[in-house]
């Protein structure tokens, strides 16, 4: 008795092609998905870092009547008072540094630091405890959600280069670096002009 085989037809190179086109669009839209989720995740660490700083920055405000110059210089420095100090160690662990830097602030550089400047009612950059206290402050990070949500619309839009918050104020030198005259309501807090939806998110007392 002979045994009767069936032939077995393979897919074809139109098929495979089909297939492999099908599973490299869904890996497309999978992985657009995952980086859009991921930005989303790092602007709400941003706007938590945010909102945590500015809570320990009226903490320090409630101590020594003035606001810090640095917000990542050390709470005890050697021979140095208010407003010479910082966040760091007292009133925060570790002062917080952008969720995209690999590294902490670079304090001379401005690298993967907030936005902060620190302002005094007088006419001098040479702020101190006394005569050119800083009695306000802009706090700012750049957002990568251009939208303008979560948040964004809640926050002040404070461009310091103009009369919105800090008219009649002075910026302190020893800023965290980087920083000056950040807008906040401009793409990614740095340029003159208004973005139409702003990714800056920016805070003050």
């Amino acid at each position: 008795m002979y045994k009767e085989f069936t032939s077995r037809r393979g897919f074809t190179l139109i098929e495979l092609l089909v297939v492999i086109a099908i599973i490299g669009i869904l890996a497309s839209i999978v992985m657009v998905s995952l980086s859009g989720a991921k930005s989303k995740s790092r602007d709400a660490k941003r706007q938590a870092d945010i909102k945590s700083i500015q809570l320990a920055l009226s903490l320090y405000y409630n101590d020594n009547s003035v606001y810090p110059k640095n917000i990542y210089a050390a709470s005890t420095i050697s021979g140095k008072s208010a407003p010479d100090t910082g966040l760091a160690g007292a009133y925060l662990p570790v002062v917080p540094s952008d969720p995209n830097s690999s590294a902490a602030c670079a304090s001379s550089s401005g690298t993967g630091c907030y936005k902060y400047i620190a302002y005094t009612a007088g006419s001098s950059t040479n702020c101190n405890a006394t005569t050119y206290p800083p009695v306000t402050y802009h706090l700012g990070a750049a957002m990568e959600d251009t939208t303008g949500a979560g948040g964004l619309t809640q926050d002040v839009d404070a461009d310091t280069g103009s009369t919105y918050v800090y008219t009649g104020y002075t910026a302190c030198t020893l800023s965290v670096p980087g920083a000056a005259t950040f807008n906040g309501n401009a793409t990614a807090c740095t340029g003159t002009t208004a973005a139409t939806t702003d990714a800056c998110y920016d805070v003050a007392p």
